[in-house]
């Protein structure tokens, strides 16, 4: 079971992180704060992925739930297969397998691309909306319960530093990018 502390000023650290993350830094020279932070999202986002495989909200693999909820979501209900793919950060294949289980039932539609034979569109369909629609709530329920422990400005601040973080990473990659083409 995970071990966690109070720092001086009240913030909590998970202790096997934070040593683990001092030994690191001890053998480059880097900072065991960056590393604790990356090593502690990680973490976080297992522990809510097991939480909701465990808790189960939904009657759909996550995989399919969290398809529906991209097109849900999305302008016009449809995404490019290959939005999808990067928006699961999952193999194209996969995309193809989610999205014909998916279609076999009637929740979406597979339609070519007007201008790029290459390009499939994933379209929800009416009756994949209501399938969205009737999952959502436990699922909305399970989220309010995972946050509860929260304070508002809590939470504001964690959007605030993960978007930050975010837009970062995407500085990063565009170039990235841009390194790759001279």
């Amino acid at each position: 079971m995970p071990d966690f502390q109070m720092q001086d000023g009240g913030l909590m650290f998970e202790t096997s992180t934070h040593r683990y993350s001092q030994t690191l830094a001890g053998m480059t020279n880097g900072d065991p704060l960056s590393y604790e932070a990356h090593f502690m999202l990680l973490r976080a986002y297992y522990t809510i992925t097991a939480v909701s495989r465990r808790v189960k909200p939904t009657s759909l693999s996550l995989g399919r739930y969290n398809v529906l909820r991209l097109l849900y979501g999305a302008d016009g209900r449809r995404m490019l297969m290959s939005q999808l793919s990067d928006g699961l950060e999952v193999s194209p294949t996969v995309v193809t397998r989610l999205v014909d289980t998916l279609a076999d039932e009637g929740f979406v539609e597979r339609t070519g691309h007007d201008t790029d034979k290459r390009k499939t569109w994933a379209t929800m369909t009416d009756a994949g909306a209501a399938l969205f629609e009737a999952e959502w709530p436990p699922m909305a329920s399970m989220v309010q319960d995972l946050w509860q422990g929260f304070r508002e400005s809590e939470k504001r601040m964690l959007v605030h530093l993960l978007a930050k973080l975010r837009m970062n990473l995407l500085s990063l990659e565009a170039l990235d990018a841009n390194t790759e083409g001279t």
